[in-house]
């Protein structure tokens, strides 16, 4: 008793500097707090004392669905945190990322998310100087920190290779926003992923242009340059712009872009779409006001030295002068790469052999704006049939045209019409399907099945507008939510029987995982709140909410 008196005495001794830190330390803990929850500090704390990280505005941007987490971002707290719907119990985990997060982006294949924080100047006590940044999040291994690259300016649009080797950080056309000096619209990032952050990677670099800024950047599987003296596979980026595509080697980023100019003509031209053979090195974009589809293909070059380019575009003008407005491509079953371009204007479908741009053309009697393919492309199956509708015209007819002999000079195609008794407002493959669903009016209330080994369509009545959906990855069911209805309804596609289950709250939006669980996010409570739905098929007694998981462990932090 003596002994612990006597350590009491020695605490109270110093109880003036311990009683201050002390007394920071849960000021700093309950200013988190109060920061997290964007209210007023309490009296009788030192704001001063409290970082200043806690006192900004806190944004949560939007849910982003990865393989079976749900990831959120939170500008205020630096960290991500992963609601884990793998197991029948959900988990949550977080990972710290830098200041003042901007954009969330999942990799292709969701493996991997990628976050774009501004960073922050060091001008106030409890702030840090960090620049912008492109943090990698492995949400698989929570033991794994992210990865972050210093990308040099506060970019808000991320492109990634398809095999998620490179990516190409870019800025928006919102133009500069307030707390920035000069913006260089034109100027890019990029981030070589596959290597750790360094002096040369990222690699920065600004585009030239003829005044526009891009619109949207597009980058290419890996391929190889026939003829070429290198034939390691790689990765090109298709910047586009208004009036101009500019293109660039990725995997060598310090080399020239090239930049094509599309308004020879006179009239503006812009890039919209673009398809990719990388059998043949080139690409196939479709422009708003183009005649025709552009076909570039990129030719081996000698270069003029070591560093300099070794490729030169080539471009080709491929169809029958309409004006494509949609385009698919897609691999037979021999390998062998088509693109068929929608052009409404001479009433036509046109076909392309990507590898060799031979083309025929196909009559339609509908001005054509939608393309889709059944089933869909996998490493095994080739589409076997393309569906073709009229969006803009709201036309009440859906065409469908066998792709088995759609290049064969002695089989004359012929598209089959399936009438409808309601306009087609919008057209929705389901994954993993030969089924779609067809939009018959704008509030998305009346709907429609589309069978495409039957080709028949039957009707699905809603109570209300479908403000948010999502097919299940199997492609068993529809998942549907109105806003401010406390519902979730359920169509199952094989018999396609409706059900639903009484939420306590309404739903904000919905996120579908891998594994069929269903995510969602009521968003009216600053910790989190969100029901989890085990599977499509379960009863409300199997549901979970969560509440209070944006603020986990946020008092087990330290100032």
């Amino acid at each position: 008793m003596r002994k612990q008196n006597y350590r009491q005495g020695a605490r109270d001794a110093e109880a003036p500097e311990e009683q201050d830190r002390a007394r920071s330390a849960l000021c700093w803990r309950l200013g988190a707090l109060a920061g997290a929850l964007a209210v007023i500090p309490l009296s009788g704390c030192w704001e001063d004392d409290r970082p200043i990280a806690w006192t900004r505005d806190r944004t949560v941007l939007p849910p982003v669905a990865m393989k079976t987490k749900v990831a959120y971002v939170d500008s205020a707290l630096d960290r991500v945190t992963f609601v884990d719907l793998s197991n029948d119990t959900p988990t949550i985990d977080a990972r710290q990322i830098g200041r003042n997060a901007i954009a969330s982006i999942p990799s292709p294949d969701r493996h991997t998310l990628f976050v774009i924080t501004r960073g922050e100047e060091a001008i106030s006590k409890g702030q840090i100087d960090q620049p912008p940044m492109l943090w990698a999040v492995d949400p698989a291994d929570a033991s794994a920190p992210p990865l972050g690259y210093a990308i040099g300016s506060p970019f808000d649009q991320l492109a990634v290779s398809p095999d998620n080797t490179l990516a190409v950080a870019y800025f928006s056309a919102a133009g500069p926003d307030s707390a920035g000096f000069f913006r260089n619209p034109n100027e890019l990032a990029v981030i070589d992923l596959t290597q750790p952050p360094s002096d040369t990677n990222p690699t920065l670099k600004t585009i030239r242009s003829f005044g526009a800024v891009p619109n949207g950047i597009v980058m290419t599987p890996p391929m190889t340059i026939a003829g070429d003296a290198d034939p390691t596979p790689r990765t090109f980026a298709f910047v586009l712009a208004e009036n101009d595509l500019t293109v660039f080697d990725a995997t060598h980023p310090e080399r020239d872009d090239i930049s094509i100019r599309l308004d020879a003509a006179g009239q503006s031209v812009t890039p919209r779409e673009i398809v990719f053979a990388p059998a043949s090195a080139s690409a196939y974009v479709r422009s708003d006001n183009a005649n025709d589809v552009l076909q570039v293909i990129l030719e081996p070059l000698p270069p003029a030295m070591p560093d300099a380019n070794d490729y030169l575009p080539q471009l080709a003008e491929l169809g029958a002068g309409g004006g494509p407005t949609d385009i698919a491509v897609y691999d037979d079953p021999t390998g062998t790469r088509y693109v068929l371009a929608a052009t409404p204007n001479t009433g036509q479908i046109v076909v392309i052999q990507a590898d060799t741009a031979q083309f025929r053309t196909i009559a339609m009697p509908d001005p054509i704006d939608r393309i889709i393919l059944f089933p869909e492309e996998t490493a095994t199956a080739s589409p076997e049939k393309a569906l073709f509708a009229s969006i803009s015209a709201k036309l009440p007819t859906l065409h469908v045209l066998d792709l088995g002999d759609i290049f064969d000079p002695l089989v004359e195609p012929t598209p089959r019409t399936i009438t409808l008794d309601q306009p087609v407002r919008d057209v929705v493959p389901v994954p993993t399907s030969t089924l779609a669903m067809v939009v018959h009016d704008d509030a998305r209330t009346v709907l429609g099945m589309l069978d495409m080994d039957a080709e028949t369509t039957a009707p699905l009545l809603g109570v209300g507008e479908l403000d948010a959906y999502a097919f299940t990855p199997t492609g068993s069911h529809l998942v549907g939510a109105t806003s401010g209805v406390s519902r979730i309804g359920f169509v199952e596609l094989d018999d396609l029987h409706p059900s639903d289950l009484r939420l306590d709250t309404a739903p904000a939006g919905l996120y579908v995982t891998e594994n069929d669980k269903i995510l969602v996010d009521h968003d009216d409570d600053p910790f989190g709140h969100v029901t989890i739905i085990p599977s499509p098929d379960a009863t409300r007694a199997d549901l979970r909410v969560l509440e209070g998981f944006l603020a986990a462990n946020l008092l087990d932090k330290e100032p």
